[in-house]
């Protein structure tokens, strides 16, 4: 085991960023990965702090998409004829998954600059891309490096915090999943990490109004619990720290609906699986209401089929032991729950 990460964080971080990958032996080459959007938030200032410092750069701004195809196409395109390129990724969790297989691919050490907080993936060293039938979580690289900038981070439009929020509190269903993987189908376990899981979703749940208003404490918070998913990963050896039956609703639904975010589709998910574990999920509602996220699919602008199709489906997206067993939910069982619960 062995965590690669290192962590600066603060407002104007970006600033050091030359400095930084200097001290960490980073090459003078390389490949900055950005969305257009997350291009015009950040990308262009990492861009020219970077060539001020010497830095020979190609910027991959367009065509950024999720899929095993697309990122080896990148990689025959852009980093042929550009030797010992380290990579940068300036983006949210899509562009961060890209960035990661890509490292892994050239043999390279990762730098990350989140311009969003909406997942746990800008510190993981896995990356879930479209592998042509369904998506999948490769194990790729740990960044060498993430920085958070609150300066960029306090900017985010609100609902990325609030996905970001639903996201991180699926350890409530999750944590108990893989607890019951663990005893009921001899899944590898870290009790430590689970431990540590525990301790940072309560830090999360104190500190859970500053980050519905996103102010200094709220991002801090939310910034170094989504790194610390990424430790927590690599210490476990395995995303089940992160996700569980929640995470297999989510996945689900990313199939049947373009209408939310992976971290909306986690409370869902979340709310729906901590019913079937204890029979009460409201305090989990309230937690996220705190927050500003989504707590039913009326307010995702989502048919209720769509959510009784993805319960029924859900236990098929990944091989994992959870809540929802080897048959998953029933169409009859699925139409109840989520009327128990309120999400439709």
């Amino acid at each position: 085991m062995r965590f690669s990460a290192n962590v600066v964080a603060g407002f104007g971080s970006v600033s050091k960023l030359g400095d930084t990958l200097r001290e960490l032996g980073f090459t003078k080459n390389v490949l900055l990965i950005c969305g257009q959007k997350s291009y015009e938030v950040a990308g262009r200032m990492v861009e020219k702090s970077l060539k001020k410092e010497d830095y020979n750069l190609r910027v991959l701004s367009e065509g950024i998409y999720p899929s095993v195809r697309r990122v080896h196409e990148l990689l025959e395109k852009e980093a042929a004829g550009f030797p010992n390129a380290s990579v940068i990724a300036v983006g949210g969790g899509r562009t961060v998954d890209v960035a990661k297989y890509m490292a892994k691919a050239l043999g390279t050490r990762l730098a990350v600059v989140p311009t969003l907080l909406s997942s746990d993936a800008i510190a993981s060293g896995f990356s879930v891309l479209w592998n042509g039938t369904k998506s999948r979580a490769i194990e790729t690289v740990v960044p060498s490096l993430v920085i958070g900038d609150y300066d960029i981070l306090k900017n985010q439009p609100r609902r990325y915090v609030s996905s970001g929020v639903g996201d991180m509190l699926s350890k409530f269903s999750a944590l108990s999943d893989w607890r019951l993987s663990f005893w009921l189908a001899g899944e590898p376990y870290s009790d430590f990490a689970m431990n540590i899981a525990k301790s940072m979703t309560e830090l999360l749940c104190k500190r859970i109004a500053d980050v519905g208003a996103m102010n200094y404490i709220g991002i801090e918070t939310l910034f170094l619990a989504e790194v610390t998913d990424g430790y927590l990963m690599e210490l476990s050896g395995t995303t089940r720290v992160a996700g569980g039956s929640e995470h297999l609703f989510a996945m689900a639904m990313e199939r049947l609906s373009n209408d939310g975010l992976h971290g909306e589709y986690c409370a869902l998910g979340t709310i729906i699986m901590v019913y079937l574990q204890r029979g009460e999920s409201e305090d989990v509602k309230r937690l996220l209401r705190l927050a500003g996220t989504p707590t039913t699919a009326l307010e995702l602008g989502i048919e209720r089929g769509k959510i009784v199709k993805a319960l029924t489906i859900a236990h098929k997206m990944r091989d994992w032991y959870t809540v929802l067993g080897t048959k998953g939910l029933s169409e009859g069982a699925a139409e109840r729950i989520v009327r128990y619960t309120g999400v439709a």
